[in-house]
């Protein structure tokens, strides 16, 4: 293996990076096709995703500082990589500022792509 070949592998490990998720570099790397991101993919890349949540956890506490608890949001991921059926699953906080506002985050993110839609990934986090 070449020392440019472990240079990535070396970085794609530290950041917690999918193996198939590696910035594709001509005659370097080669990323293989997913079939389907499985829920662990899907929690290595929400790494990179947290600061969005915090975000709106920090909107939220200036809008309704009374308001805390957990709150889960359900997506899944198309082929493209977008995300789609966006729920804030308890419905008592889907109108909430940061039910507002985390939905409309997910609704930007974007993941692998793959060959098949994901299935339900939940997303739980505390504010």
């Amino acid at each position: 293996m070449t020392t440019t070949k472990l240079a990535v592998l070396a970085v794609a490990a530290a950041f917690a990076v999918p193996a198939y998720a590696q910035m594709s570099i001509p005659g370097v790397t080669k990323t293989k096709e997913v079939e389907k991101l499985s829920k662990s993919d899907i929690s290595k890349e929400m790494v990179f995703k947290k600061g969005d949540i915090d975000k709106c956890k920090d909107e939220a506490k200036k809008k309704e500082p009374k308001v805390s608890g957990n709150m889960a949001a359900r997506f899944k991921v198309n082929t493209d990589g977008t995300t789609t059926d966006i729920t804030i699953v308890d419905t008592k906080l889907q109108s909430s500022a940061f039910g507002t506002c985390l939905s409309n985050k997910i609704k930007g993110w974007t993941f692998t792509k793959a060959k098949q839609k994901s299935d339900s990934y939940d997303l739980v986090t505390t504010f």
